[in-house]
């Protein structure tokens, strides 16, 4: 899911949680709630408030998290028997006098079985095409 798309979804599950916390809270006929009209939506209110913090940080650390930043790289393997598996991530050198594209964040996992084989390289390397430079 796109970074965008997952913020409309941490905001729509937030504002839904205030408003069934606050429907909830206010229909609930528990001994301890205050009998008085004003005073029982002030409870409502709080609880759904404190309900609504809660979900939204959870939600916004959802649809923050992880190398989807712009030009983030998140690249994951498993390989076994003879697999060969290249993994390369870093910096984007388009050609002379171009400015390199630089990730965002950089996250490379691996698990490899057998005779597999797998190279990762991230960073930098210094040339016009991924994989090749001083290592």
């Amino acid at each position: 899911m796109q970074r965008a798309g997952r913020w409309v979804v941490a905001v729509c599950v937030g504002a839904g949680s205030f408003v069934g916390c606050l429907w909830a809270a206010r229909a609930a006929s528990f001994g301890f709630l205050p009998r008085a009209e004003a005073d029982r939506w002030v409870v409502a209110t709080a609880f759904a408030t404190t309900v609504a913090a809660l979900v939204g940080a959870a939600a916004g650390w959802w649809a923050g998290a992880g190398a989807e930043e712009a030009g983030g790289v998140r690249q994951a393997v498993t390989a076994s028997d003879d697999a060969r598996v290249t993994q390369v991530a870093g910096h984007r050198h388009p050609g002379p006098g171009a400015p390199a594209e630089r990730p965002g964040r950089l996250a490379q996992r691996v698990r490899a079985a057998g005779r597999s084989r797998v190279t990762q390289v991230g960073g930098d390397d210094g040339t016009a095409g991924p994989g090749r430079g001083d290592r």
